[in-house]
């Protein structure tokens, strides 16, 4: 009972570590296009944040599976975690889950240095607007199965998080890059994603 227990505790805490690194490493990846990084943002550590949060991201969701699969309560298995309706326990909230399992997946596999490589650059931005829905269907899965959204802390920290994901989303709208188009570029300038390097994966 205690395993069973420590099993269902992990899967919870991994769960809500993982969607706020998502929403980190989101973050962290809208700053990149805009000007408030500009004094550093030529520094390789900005970028490599960047990917930490994602690979952190991958991580957690992978002991939160993990930790799902292990717990003997609600008995579930590689079906019901990776095929949508599989689950007879909350079936459309876990779909959720299992939808945004598979958009992020999309999203850090486009983002290895040997996929990034054969990509177009519009290809790669087109796969990484999908983090905008990621993150709504992060949302409503968090809320559906999970079972701490009566929490006062829970709810506060979503709060907070959704205020600053408003944020930097507006900003980055609203005051764009701040570059200019110089000759022999597109207006926006250079790519704000970097020359491929081989270090670690990114989300965002």
């Amino acid at each position: 009972m205690i395993i069973a227990g420590a099993w269902w505790y992990l899967a919870r805490s991994s769960g809500l570590i993982a969607a706020v690194l998502l929403a980190a490493a989101f973050v962290w990846g809208i700053l990149l296009a805009t000007r408030l990084l500009k004094p550093v943002k030529s520094k390789p550590w900005v970028l490599d944040l960047h990917r930490w949060l994602g690979g952190l991201t991958v991580f957690f969701v992978a002991v939160h599976l993990v930790a799902l699969v292990a717990d003997s309560y609600l008995e579930f298995n590689l079906k019901t975690i990776l095929v949508p309706f599989a689950s007879d326990w909350r079936p459309l909230a876990v779909t959720w889950g299992v939808a945004a399992l598979y958009l992020l997946a999309a999203i850090q596999l486009s983002s290895w240095t040997r996929i990034r490589s054969r990509l177009s650059r519009r290809t790669w931005h087109a796969i990484h607007l999908v983090s905008f829905p990621l993150l709504w269907l992060v949302a409503v899965h968090a809320g559906a199965a999970g079972t701490d959204t009566g929490n006062r802390w829970y709810v506060i920290g979503m709060f907070a998080l959704t205020a600053l994901i408003l944020f930097v989303v507006l900003y980055r709208v609203l005051a764009g890059t701040g570059r200019r188009p110089t000759a022999g570029k597109p207006i926006g300038g250079e790519s704000a994603e970097p020359s491929p390097r081989p270090v670690g994966t990114h989300t965002g």
